[in-house]
């Protein structure tokens, strides 16, 4: 699994590995493909459960700035094409608010957890927000989402072998439905 890849890393660099934590965490967010949960799971194995928390938190949110930042530079070039349907309207959406608006709106974006934490960088990076009230709102939203897949990590390393099969059993049959269905209602 990719969490013992990175607890391999931490030890190869081990005076270094609360930096080398927080540069993965930046690495994911900004690739914005990957989940983060690996890298919380090494975290917690590695560093106990409060310094791995915290070191999963910081490279989060700095990554999302990083992330926010690459793409909002990318994406002045991208943009000549429009965003798919779904991501343009959220984009619209930020982009027409201001101030506190656009903050709750990062905010609950980062509460939700359907809501893929690169898509929030992309739509954010596209808006017309402010760096400072990104950063804002994405930190107030990562800390209770933060603490939920601590707890369900954490849960999740000390159940037994056979509910850990069982649980990744059943999160892989819901996402093939929920791909099948997916695709079915795109050729309607």
């Amino acid at each position: 699994m990719m969490e013992h890849h990175v607890i391999q890393t931490f030890e190869l660099f081990e005076p270094f590995a609360p930096f080398v934590s927080v540069l993965v965490g930046v690495v994911v967010s900004v690739l914005g493909v990957l989940p983060s949960t690996f890298v919380t799971a090494a975290n917690l194995v590695y560093f106990g459960l409060w310094m791995g928390t915290l070191l999963s938190f910081i490279g989060e949110v700095l990554g999302a700035v990083c992330a926010f930042l690459l793409y909002r530079k990318g994406l002045r070039y991208a943009l000549r094409r429009p965003l798919p349907d779904r991501f343009a309207r959220l984009q619209q959406k930020l982009q027409a608010q201001r101030g506190r608006e656009a903050f709750l709106t990062i905010i609950l974006l980062r509460l939700l957890p359907f809501v893929p934490s690169g898509i929030v960088n992309i739509v954010s990076a596209a808006s017309g927000i402010s760096i400072l009230l990104f950063l804002t709102a994405s930190t107030i939203g990562k800390i209770p989402a933060m603490l939920i897949e601590v707890f369900a990590v954490h849960q999740f390393m000390q159940s037994s072998s056979i509910v850990q099969w069982s649980i990744a059993g059943v999160a892989l049959v819901s996402y093939l439905i929920y791909r099948i269905q997916q695709k079915r209602a795109s050729s309607i």
